[in-house]
């Protein structure tokens, strides 16, 4: 065979290798529009196949949720371990009929991220946003095993709607009140009990500081190899939170100087088959640009990070940060710039 005949058939091979290898590639890959009317678009990479799938939820909230998304979003995504998207509500006046389309496809993801909360206390109490078919989808999601992960004020969000307030175990403000919404918690001898059902606060906060968090358990997965004590930037403590406080461990506390009180600071809930990581810490301050002090804190990023990790596989696989504070002072520093 001349040369110029092998030329020619070997771009013939590559031609249409590559239309074949093309074609296949793109099986399974188009844009997918959720039933909330956000386009949801599919991965095509192989290294995607192996990243946990993310769906933060934002929308209300009586914080800077955009902020709050943009930067948990960036810390997920630098670890390299996790794809994420985003579902973002109507907003809080919008029509019933609004409301009752947005139904993100949970089950089309590993882990759901909180960054939501009705913000009932601002209206001194609200009926609740979502409708009852979210609310059904959500419940059938972590129940059946779904990651949850709750950040800050997402553990404000609905006080009257029991299944959730047991994924979160407690939670503060939004109409919660002593009598009606269960117990809070309290480091008694060395346990942590479930205590004042009819008495007391029901979320609250001093200002905003650097605290010591403190690890109750320093060998679970999510805090394994960390430093059992170190120093968190500029946040909201939460204080007396109130729940069903059903199915708990506490993994770790901070001291509060409103309450004078141990309070729990990182929570792993079971419910049903899912596992729920709550953190109440996570406070956007806009005098720390861009996403706040909190938010870039190292030791916030790795906690968001492997306890994101924990509830989608029940194992923990992320490094740690060489850049992770010790109990002496915080460290800083934006997630892009974090080395995992």
């Amino acid at each position: 065979m001349s040369l110029s005949n092998c030329r020619g058939l070997l771009y013939f091979i590559l031609f249409f290798g590559f239309l074949s290898g093309g074609c296949n590639g793109q099986e399974g890959d188009a844009p997918m529009s959720g039933s909330d009317g956000a386009t949801e678009v599919t991965s095509s990479t192989t290294a995607d196949v192996n990243r946990i799938r993310v769906l933060i939820i934002d929308g209300v909230n009586n914080h800077d949720w955009e902020r709050t998304t943009e930067a948990t979003k960036a810390t997920l995504e630098q670890t390299g371990r996790f794809t994420v998207e985003v579902s973002t509500s109507p907003r809080k006046r919008a029509s019933r009929e609004e409301w009752d389309t947005w139904r993100p496809r949970f089950s089309d993801y590993q882990v759901v991220l909180s960054n939501f909360n009705d913000d009932c206390e601002r209206d001194g109490g609200c009926e609740s946003l979502w409708s009852e078919t979210t609310k059904a989808d959500f419940d059938t999601f972590v129940r059946g095993g779904g990651g949850f992960v709750s950040v800050h004020a997402a553990d404000n969000h609905d006080a009257n709607w029991l299944e959730y307030n047991k994924m979160i175990g407690v939670g503060g403000w939004g109409g919660r009140e002593a009598g009606v919404h269960g117990s809070i918690l309290r480091l008694v001898d060395g346990e942590w009990i479930a205590t004042s059902p009819n008495e007391g606060i029901s979320g609250e906060h001093g200002r905003m500081r650097d605290f010591l968090v403190i690890h109750d358990q320093p060998g679970h997965p999510i805090l394994a190899g960390l430093p059992t004590e170190w120093m968190h930037a500029e946040d909201e403590l939460y204080a007396s939170l109130r729940g069903p406080a059903e199915n708990i461990e506490i993994l770790a506390h901070s001291y509060s100087l409103y309450t004078n009180e141990n309070e729990p600071i990182f929570m792993l809930v079971t419910y049903g088959e899912g596992k729920i990581f709550h953190m109440p810490m996570g406070h956007y301050n806009d005098e720390f640009e861009p996403f706040g002090a909190s938010l870039h804190c190292v030791g916030f990023q790795t906690i968001l990070a492997r306890g994101t990790e924990y509830v989608a596989t029940g194992a923990v696989t992320l490094g740690i940060p060489s850049s992770f504070p010790g109990a002496d002072a915080p460290i800083v520093i934006a997630p892009n710039e974090v080395i995992w």
